[in-house]
């Protein structure tokens, strides 16, 4: 996990562990920002808008490639203390150590946090990161398409999230680290609330803990999933035949007498709804509107 998001999750954990006062229970619940858990490895070219998001040469979080030069992840992956020559997002990769196929090394020249991402609730937990060279279309690199403020992806969809996150906390994903993929239904909001208010009812998020720029997919009594290093990352549908990114990977909860552990059952993943931020994105972006015909999917 990077080192910006240590405090973060300090800081969260004081937030949403219950007081002393407390049943026993509940006082093993952990928060945890987002290897995939439960998956298989994904096949090589799969995932074309896949991006390794690094910081001193050291994968911390994924990211969509979106346009030519522009990449959405997770706001919590980002430290605004740490200059941009310190991070580089790898495009086209299918496995990391070592990096295969030979993939693009991008520098970056801005990142953009959206200015109501807030570290508490997680609110807005999404981010813009300008490429310093705009990327050409490869076999294995193409972006994925933005999904516009109106469509919907109902409950109970199939999409797929992927990534290189770890298999535990400080387990990374054993060499050569190969892109993980894990198909996820998406839950309402309503159950996904339900499910989140048993495991801490007294939380100071108060019982609307998945706000409506949330949305939220996995499975309710399952160890698959995501953990650390996946943060940022895709949740892809696919609808008509094309896949929309639908999700950012933001957080998930787990309760274990160890502490936080990826593999045990837990409860779904909360994702940034990417069409809550369709008209951020559109206007920091100069309106992506149609890709360039060498990026259509």
């Amino acid at each position: 996990m990077m080192r910006g998001l240590c405090s973060q999750l300090a800081l969260l954990l004081l937030l949403v562990l219950p007081s002393p006062t407390q049943g026993a229970e509940e006082s093993q619940d952990q928060t945890v920002f987002s290897r995939i858990i439960g998956g298989q490895d994904a096949k090589k070219g799969n995932w074309t808008w896949q991006v390794s998001v690094q910081e001193d040469g050291a994968h911390i979080c994924g990211g969509s490639l979106i346009s030519a030069q522009w990449v959405v992840s997770a706001a919590h992956c980002f430290n605004p203390s740490v200059p941009y020559s310190q991070y580089r997002l790898v495009l086209g990769a299918h496995q990391l150590l070592p990096l295969s196929p030979k993939p693009v090394l991008s520098k970056v020249q801005k990142i953009i946090l959206h200015p109501s991402y807030n570290r508490t609730s997680l609110v807005a937990d999404i981010a813009l990161v300008r490429l310093k060279k705009p990327v050409k279309s490869t076999k294995f690199i193409r972006p994925i398409s933005l999904p516009g403020a109106s469509r919907q992806f109902p409950e109970k969809k199939k999409c797929w999230v992927t990534g290189w996150g770890n298999v535990e906390v400080t387990e990374p994903l054993p060499r050569p680290q190969t892109l993980q993929q894990l198909e996820v239904p998406i839950i309402s909001t309503r159950d996904c609330n339900r499910r989140y208010n048993k495991l801490n009812p007294n939380s100071p998020l108060g019982p609307q803990r998945i706000k409506s720029d949330m949305i939220c997919a996995g499975y309710m009594n399952s160890p698959k999933g995501f953990c650390n290093g996946d943060s940022g990352g895709p949740l892809a549908c696919q609808q008509n035949g094309k896949w929309y990114l639908a999700g950012v990977v933001s957080w998930f909860m787990t309760r274990s007498e160890r502490g936080i552990v990826c593999s045990e059952p837990k409860f779904p993943g909360v994702f940034t709804r990417v069409t809550a931020y369709n008209s951020w994105i559109q206007k920091e972006v100069n309106g992506v509107g149609p890709l360039p015909a060498r990026f259509q999917l």
